[in-house]
């Protein structure tokens, strides 16, 4: 190849880059976001289940069975394959992650602009008969966290992933943090 062939072909590339990174961040002319589901074994991506809704749950909600009494108010974006593509919007974006119609967990990215798009990547691992969550969520609001997953059956124990008996502190998006 000529030195001209390379250098068009390298600012062709820089520009096509360029181009995605500015759509990722600032000019959202589609939907790019992202999600990646990964199960280690024993664990399977089949019975997983991620549901997502903006501004959907309350935090002044009694306890943490009150995410289940209006599973509509969720868009299903992955349930043991990707069904939809996450929305985006600004604010209060709500996730309910369950495992095998018998475990949870609850949490809130905030997004700061609209236009920020993101690469979800959720990884679900057992350990010594508990089943933990990985959330890394990439770009520019993000969010990182490993979570051991909840029983639904105790739902009603819990708010916001704390034991109700714990209920004081700030909420940082995912759990009740002492003061």
């Amino acid at each position: 190849m000529t030195k001209k062939a390379i250098l068009t072909l390298v600012i062709l590339i820089v520009g096509v880059l360029g181009f995605l990174k500015l759509n990722n961040d600032f000019l959202m002319l589609w939907n790019s976001n992202k999600i990646n589901i990964q199960a280690q074994k024993p664990l399977t991506n089949k019975k997983v289940k991620i549901e997502f809704g903006i501004s959907v749950n309350t935090i002044n909600r009694r306890n943490d069975l009150d995410l289940f009494s209006n599973r509509n108010k969720y868009l299903v974006i992955y349930n043991g394959e990707k069904e939809n593509q996450i929305v985006n919007d600004y604010g209060e974006n709500d996730f309910l992650i369950t495992y095998d119609n018998k475990y949870y967990l609850s949490f809130r990215q905030f997004k700061f602009n609209r236009r920020h798009q993101h690469i979800y990547n959720f990884e679900f691992i057992e350990k010594i008969d508990d089943i933990y969550v990985k959330v890394n969520i990439e770009g520019q609001d993000r969010v990182k966290f490993e979570k051991k997953m909840l029983l639904i059956k105790d739902a009603e124990k819990y708010i916001y992933s704390t034991p109700t008996g714990n209920v004081s502190g700030v909420y940082d998006m995912i759990e009740l943090k002492k003061k």
